[in-house]
């Protein structure tokens, strides 16, 4: 019985040893998680929404902090519509891809964000969207800012409310110096 107890002892204080090593950070080189050399990161979310009427068409801009580089790893979005009509939208941003300095046709890229359908409340089809993205937006290319353009265009004209909403949520790091 006492022979029993100490093995179901040892195999507790194992499990635990097992846990803790499992839980702590992994070292590298002896150097500590804390000492990484990755760049500096700020935590980032942001809201734009756009409300297309008209021609059904409507873009919103954020300008990123001067400086930056926005990485977002996550987009949310919800149109709300009148019943009949549905909503495209995009986003926008600029990376200096090739390294020049000029923001030309190359480091423009258009994100597409595919809307499901949810349903028609009280005569408002709203359609969303989740999507764990990577994009990434600089700043500035050379003396030029730039920033995240969000555009709604609707699929015919109303006077009716619309909307649509982004959520963005990243981070922002320091621009590579060139």
């Amino acid at each position: 019985m006492k022979g029993q107890y100490v093995k179901t002892m040892m195999r507790a204080a194992a499990a635990l040893v097992l846990a803790v090593l499992v839980a702590t950070p992994l070292r590298a080189a002896g150097k500590d998680a804390a000492d990484s050399t990755d760049k500096e990161r700020t935590p980032f979310q942001a809201r734009l929404i756009v409300d297309p009427k008209g021609n059904g068409f409507q873009s919103a801009y954020m300008p990123i902090p001067a400086g930056k580089r926005l990485v977002i790893e996550n987009i949310s979005a919800i149109s709300r519509v009148p019943e009949g009509l549905k909503m495209e939208m995009n986003l926008y941003t600029y990376l200096d891809n090739d390294g020049d300095g000029v923001g030309g046709i190359e480091d423009i890229v258009f994100h597409r964000i595919t809307l499901a359908d949810q349903g028609t409340f009280d005569g408002v089809a709203i359609a969303s969207a989740n999507h764990r993205v990577l994009i990434f937006g600089d700043s500035r290319i050379g003396d030029v800012g730039y920033g995240v353009t969000f555009q709604g265009r609707l699929n015919g004209q109303t006077t009716s409310f619309t909307q649509g909403q982004l959520t963005i949520s990243g981070y922002l790091e320091d621009l590579p110096v060139r």
